[in-house]
């Protein structure tokens, strides 16, 4: 009886996690200029040798954290998804990558129609909405901070805590 259930149990992870591998798969189209996700089909721009994704990622993380502007799924729809840096860091679709500040560097900031989605704090308060984008880098600065792109009438670089929730676009590999 220990080895059905056990069997059972192998199962069951086996089709969860090939739903999950499912799940962050997307199909780049370079004609459309999208890549389709289960999730949303995202606008992309090609600049230099870099395709971006032009919108916020909108996907909910199923083994980190994410969340929606002032809880609201109507907000993750319009503004996209909120995550901690650690979420952020391997959030992006497969062939996908969070981008290092030297990416954002090299690219006119406009291209990314940056919408001021604002960020969460980690005490769960929301602010910034209409005021800032708030962007996630690969780049972590000590063992509790990593480089946040801000954008208001200026683009920023600051290091902030990995535990506030903020915006991710994503650069192909």
């Amino acid at each position: 009886m220990n080895k059905l259930v056990i069997l059972g149990f192998a199962a069951a992870a086996a089709t969860l996690f090939n739903a999950c591998q499912k799940a962050n798969t997307c199909s780049y189209n370079e004609d459309a200029n999208e890549l389709v996700c289960v999730e949303k089909v995202y606008k992309t721009a090609k600049v230099g040798n870099t395709v971006w994704m032009t919108e916020n990622l909108a996907r909910l993380s199923l083994t980190g954290s994410s969340h929606c502007y002032n809880d609201s799924a109507k907000n993750c729809h319009a503004y996209g998804t909120l995550y901690p840096f650690e979420t952020a860091q391997k959030i992006c679709p497969e062939g996908w990558t969070l981008p290092k500040q030297s990416d954002f560097e090299a690219i006119d900031m406009s291209t990314l129609n940056p919408l001021k989605t604002g960020f969460r704090y980690y005490d769960g308060k929301f602010v910034d909405l209409d005021e800032s984008a708030s962007f996630w880098t690969s780049d972590a600065f000590d063992d509790s901070r990593a480089t946040l792109v801000r954008v208001t009438d200026k683009v920023t670089y600051e290091h902030f805590n990995k535990n506030i929730a903020a915006s991710v676009r994503c650069i192909k590999k």
